[in-house]
Order: structure tokens, then sequence, then C-alpha cells
């Protein structure tokens, strides 16, 4: 086949506490609430049409979207 791929949106790895609301997780969605607790963030995220929680060590690193 000869064909052009798809442009994909640029990925920039960030540190879990640099996250906001909006953001767009890579293979996980858009990020609709941040809720802190002592060891970890729980985040609420909107995927496959559903509410759900992911939970995250304050010390990783995720990928998120980027179009700047």
């Amino acid at each position: 086949m000869n064909y052009a791929p798809e442009s994909l949106p640029d990925l920039k790895a960030i540190n879990i506490s640099a996250l906001v609301v909006g953001d767009i997780m890579v293979n996980l969605g858009p990020v609709l609430e941040i809720i802190e607790n002592d060891n970890h963030f729980s985040l609420i995220i909107d995927r496959m049409e559903q509410k759900q929680i992911w939970s995250f060590n304050k010390t990783e690193e995720v990928f998120i979207k980027s179009y700047s």
C-alpha cells in the first residue's frame, strides 16, 4: 500500500504533578478531575464514554497529547 500515514499529535512526557484538568492522556482520554491523596493522584478520565478512575504514584511520568 502506498499512502501517507495520518499525522499523529506530538506527545509530551510530564510529571504527574504537572497534569491539569483538560489534558488528554495518551491511550486513556481527557482528564476530568484530579484528586490528590497522600501517596498518589486519582484521575477521573473520560474513557470509552465512561468516567473511569485511574491512580498513579506521585513520582510517575505520564504522556499527554501536546498541540503546541
